[in-house]
């Protein structure tokens, strides 16, 4: 499906890259996992795992990418480590295409994912690592599963099998007959159990997901590389459209605490946007929905977003327990526009897989280059706990342009505090900075500018702050905001503004509603610090305004008779000036 893929993201790009909306510059740039040597790297596809079962290098993190040349040269998957979460990163070895014969050593060597054994398998221990890949020639005759094995924690590794074979990414009326996207999980049974796209259904089916299984860690599969059966229970397919020209494909799995296993996939083909869905399974992965044709459920948000186009699901316990979902692309259901959230969303989900969704900002905003596959599949990876998360995808950034950029961000659980960072911000106008713990907007004027944190799942809460007005007449804080974008009243929710007189909460929805102020005793001067507290409970608002060289309070409580704001992320906002924010927490 890969190379279908490429051509329809290189389309979309000439046609639709100068016509998608302006998006503000948001967040940080990420760090670098990898960033390559010149322009004539090209890179895509992170994964990234935490060792969990392997001793004394347990926390350490492994990463993989599509790495390959564009002159050419044989590729290769280059394996990174990292001993301190992240901060550092360093190549472990490289692995190149273990095939041999015409079009070998290739030059295009694509998906890996990385495993670690949880528990004993067959004749290897817990801890065992294992990495997948798809060796896939740039002749476009061929695609291999292939398979490589480590029992040192990732020093050396052993060229294990060819997996599945496909017919590559040419000769079919709906793209090819190949191979695509392992993805590697446990199932309920104990086993490994294989996930994939799978081209060889045409011209019945454009393309279908399956999986086959292994019983001893991975050295046979139930269905052999031409996909006919080994062991029961063989290929089994699990989302197969009755639209011959949909294409499910790319798919990403997680594990409840109920024993549920929820699947992520897009669906692409004519009059689709590769629109991600999800379905469970019950059953431990032997049955998925309804069937087949159970094409499951749309990610949409409760603020009419979507996600398209290489989904990536994990599960965290965090916050009572949410499903997090991100993608290439944000998109409006309504028109499959390009939203400002566009390659930088986090989709949450509290109600399992079929939501609601909401969204909250990743932990960086990955940037567009034409030389740098940017935000084609994105890696989600938690941290033990399950508190943050770890967003890695390409970035045009770095001294050549382009690296694998990785950071870490809140996965919108309750209590948050959020300091003088950009992570996990999104901007709407203005101008952005950040300096000893302090967020300044600089470009002033009438637009409403603002940046929004959290998620617009988030219901009812106390935000505190300090807020400074620099220049102009009024500045404060968002509350209970959904359906964000640039404009003056350009959001769903609430406002609370300080001016140099009187504190005062509004509804803005396209429009302005002033609901409720109360006068700021003394005053409060150009420049000078003010700290602000908003309960949002229910339809009712409680505010209070405090000047640090004061006793006196703003205060004033509220209900909303026309309340329909009833959960939504926090932000900052200026109007007719410049200013400054300190100091932000959020709290249940």
């Amino acid at each position: 499906m890969r190379s279908s893929r490429v051509l329809l993201l290189l389309f979309a790009t000439l046609l639709f890259g100068a016509f998608a909306p302006p998006v503000a510059s948001a967040n940080g740039r990420g760090d670098s996992m990898y960033t390559r040597s010149s322009d004539a790297e090209l890179l895509a596809y992170a994964r990234v795992i935490r060792l969990q079962h392997s001793g004394s290098r347990d926390g350490t993190l492994l990463g993989s990418f599509e790495h390959a040349r564009k002159d050419g040269a044989p590729a290769e998957f280059v394996l990174r480590e990292s001993t301190d979460d992240g901060a550092t990163w360093t190549t472990k070895t490289t692995l190149g295409d273990p095939l041999t014969g015409p079009d070998h050593p290739s030059d295009q060597m694509w998906q890996p994912f990385l495993f670690e054994l949880p528990t004993a398998m067959g004749a290897f221990p817990a801890g065992t690592l294992l990495l997948f890949g798809n060796v896939a020639p740039s002749t476009k005759k061929r695609t291999d599963f292939v398979s490589w094995r480590s029992t040192d924690h990732g020093a050396t590794w052993q060229f294990q099998s060819v997996i599945q074979t496909g017919g590559g990414s040419v000769g079919a009326p709906h793209g090819g007959s190949g191979v695509w996207e392992p993805f590697v999980i446990v199932d309920g049974a104990g086993r490994l159990a294989l996930y994939f796209s799978d081209e060889r259904t045409e011209p019945e089916h454009a393309q279908v997901l399956a999986h086959i299984v292994s019983e001893d860690g991975g050295v046979t599969w139930s269905a052999h590389p031409d996909g006919s059966t080994n062991f029961a229970p063989g290929r089994v397919i699990d989302v197969q459209s009755t639209s011959p020209t949909d294409r499910p494909g790319m798919p990403t799995l997680a594990k409840l605490p109920d024993g549920t296993i929820a699947m992520a996939y897009e669906i692409c083909g004519d009059g689709r946007n590769c629109e991600a869905h999800v379905k469970t399974s019950s059953d431990g992965g032997q049955t998925w929905g309804a069937g087949p044709s159970d094409l499951g459920t749309e990610a949409v948000t409760t603020d009419g977003r979507y996600l398209g186009s290489s989904p990536y699901l994990v599960w965290s316990p965090a916050g009572g327990g949410r499903l997090l979902l991100t993608g290439m692309r944000t998109r409006y259901a309504a028109d499959n526009a390009f939203t400002p959230e566009d390659r930088q969303a986090i989709f949450v989900s509290t109600s399992g897989a079929k939501g609601p969704w909401s969204w909250m900002p990743a932990p960086f905003q990955p940037r567009t280059a034409s030389n740098c596959s940017t935000s084609y599949s994105p890696d989600l990876l938690l941290s033990p706990d399950g508190e943050r998360v770890r967003y890695t995808t390409a970035t045009a950034s770095g001294a050549s342009g382009c690296m694998e950029g990785t950071a870490v961000g809140s996965v919108a659980a309750l209590p948050a505090t959020f300091g003088g960072s950009r992570s996990g911000w999104i901007d709407y106008g203005g101008c952005w900075s950040t300096s000893d713990g302090v967020l300044s907007e600089t470009c002033g004027g009438d637009g409403g500018n603002k940046s929004l944190a959290g998620s617009t799942g988030w219901g009812d809460y106390t935000l505190t702050g300090d807020v400074r007005i620099d220049q102009g007449t009024q500045a404060g804080f968002v509350v209970r905001a959904t359906d964000p974008g640039i404009g003056a009243d350009a959001l769903h929710g609430y406002y609370v503004g300080a001016t140099a007189s009187r504190l005062f909460l509004g509804r803005e929805n396209g429009s302005w509603t002033e609901l409720a102020s109360a006068p700021i005793p003394g005053g409060l001067a150009t420049g000078a610090w003010y700290h602000v507290s908003v309960q949002a409970k229910g339809c009712t608002f409680t505010v209070t305004g405090t000047r640090p060289d004061s006793p006196e309070q703003a205060h004033f409580t509220h209900t909303d008779p026309g309340c329909a704001a009833t959960h939504g992320a926090i932000g900052v906002r200026a109007q007719s000036g410049t200013a400054s924010w300190r100091n932000l927490s959020v709290r249940a």
